[in-house]
């Protein structure tokens, strides 16, 4: 297995640890309710609810990158440069997730904004060869 499809497992996986802290984050507060725990999550705040949203949003690249990696990969793009885009791609997720975390919100759209055009930039790789 190439290391760009070892980075769509990666990337899956990279999407949990965030809600795993929005879980700790409902222990804290109140303990966390295992019979109901969407509806208790609609009620976190600060930190609890940056970290929500970031396992969401890191769900929501999910498909668009693993499609980008496929799309890459079939089309006969440059291995060598697929590999070094899809570990940007990680790179910049884990950027990401720091800055949601942070409450940093012009820094993490920013870095969101280089996590797409590194997906962009896959997808285009079979035309640039």
């Amino acid at each position: 297995m190439t290391i760009p499809f070892w980075c769509i497992a990666i990337v899956w996986l990279m999407a949990y640890p965030p809600s795993w802290l929005a879980v700790v984050w409902m222990h804290r507060n109140g303990g966390y309710d295992n019979h109901l725990p969407r509806r208790q999550a609609q009620t976190l705040q600060g930190f609890g609810l940056r970290a929500k949203s970031a396992h969401y949003n890191s769900l929501e690249a999910l498909p668009g990158f693993a499609a980008a990696v496929f799309v890459a990969h079939l089309g006969g793009g440059n291995p060598a440069l697929m590999t070094q885009l899809c570990i940007a791609f990680i790179v910049v997720r884990c950027v990401y997730v720091a800055m949601y975390l942070a409450d940093l919100a012009t820094l993490r759209s920013a870095v969101w904004t280089i996590g797409l055009a590194l997906t962009g930039a896959l997808f285009l790789l079979p035309v640039l060869r």
